[in-house]
């Protein structure tokens, strides 16, 4: 088992398949769709981000997208990690684990103090996360509205 960086077939290819995962990732808050997967993902790479894989004989286990980008609060470079999923095959075998130590070190080694991440609420992973040393900083609160157009 090798964590490494994907290269461009393996990067287009998971971002097919996160098109696939997004219902799961997001627990249930939106559905699946490859083109969405595209439109959210492609420009954290275009922008610099790439994705680390876990991969064994050319099977890929599972993959974490890391970037980095000016935080306007704190006035610094911040490392992001945008997206992390193993295939539910392989979890539970420490590969998750990996995957965010192998991006933890990549951005410290970019020169970034400061790394941060979303999780959706009831995702099991934030257990990950807090035992990495992830605090809890913001809350993102929603309200859903009408839609005006459908009224009489």
């Amino acid at each position: 088992m090798a964590i490494r960086r994907a290269n461009a077939v393996e990067t287009d290819y998971i971002l097919k398949v996160s098109g696939l995962v997004i219902n799961e990732s997001t627990m249930g808050y939106a559905t699946n769709n490859i083109e969405y997967s595209y439109a959210m993902f492609l420009p954290v790479i275009q922008n610099g981000g790439y994705y680390l894989i876990e991969e064994e004989s050319r099977m890929i286990k599972g993959w974490i997208l890391l970037t980095n980008d000016w935080n306007p609060m704190t006035g610094q470079q911040i490392g992001h990690l945008v997206q992390l999923y193993v295939f539910p095959s392989f979890r539970k075998f420490g590969i998750g684990k990996r995957l965010m130590k192998a991006a933890i070190q990549n951005l410290q080694k970019e020169g970034i103090n400061t790394i941060q991440l979303n999780v959706f609420s009831g995702n099991p992973a934030k257990n990950l996360y807090q035992a990495l040393g992830f605090k809890k900083i913001s809350t993102i609160m929603e309200l859903q509205l009408e839609d005006s157009s459908k009224a009489d």
